[in-house]
């Protein structure tokens, strides 16, 4: 394969993963202290397609349950970076992950993911912890609901369709459905800052 359509297929995995799948892989190898291998296994791939997928000689997984189970690992990791799930656990939801199925969805296989352990949400970022995290509780269901509709090809379509008739939405679209979980909290924190700004402006 050429130097020009790896370049592509690893600005196509910045887009669907927020970076070069070589460089996620190799940290997920590090933070969950396993080997390529023993990634590969855990996503049900060979490692002769992960070595694929990493060089970017392919831009994606094309197993939808391996590609779910991808994007299930890299959720767990965020979250175990950001404190919500002790790392303690994490070999426990990796093997909950690796025996997942994902029927159904496109070979991104961000449509679902499958349950893991109950965490508390992220505490809010001006105070001690009250309980649940509204913003986070609401970015999460709103991708749930995006992702049951559509995969990320498609969501991120619709966003560049979107985009010069109404770049707020086409955002939320591409933040919500298609980014991070930090992403698409910090959107709804922002978005909902300035809900409330206009509100108080507009009050008695």
């Amino acid at each position: 394969m050429d130097q020009a359509a790896m370049t592509r297929n690893q600005e196509l995995q910045r887009q669907w993963y927020g970076a070069p799948l070589g460089e996620l892989c190799r940290d997920l190898c590090t933070l969950f202290a396993v080997t390529q291998s023993g990634l590969a296994e855990i996503l049900g791939v060979s490692p002769a397609m992960l070595s694929l997928v990493m060089r970017a000689q392919r831009a994606r997984i094309a197993n939808p349950d391996a590609a779910a189970r991808l994007s299930a690992v890299l959720r767990l990791a965020h979250d175990v970076r950001a404190g919500t799930v002790p790392a303690a656990t994490a070999r426990e939801t990796l093997a909950t992950i690796r025996t997942s199925r994902t029927p159904g969805q496109d070979s991104l296989g961000t449509a679902s993911l499958p349950p893991a352990p109950p965490h508390p949400a992220p505490a809010p970022a001006h105070g001690p912890a009250q309980g649940p995290d509204p913003d986070a509780q609401f970015a999460l269901r709103l991708r749930d609901l995006l992702n049951s509709r559509a995969g990320a090809a498609e969501i991120l379509a619709a966003a560049a369709l979107l985009e010069p008739d109404h770049p707020g939405l086409a955002d939320i679209l591409r933040t919500c459905g298609a980014g991070r979980t930090d992403e698409a909290v910090n959107l709804v924190r922002r978005l909902g800052a300035g809900r409330d700004a206009g509100a108080r402006r507009t009050g008695p």
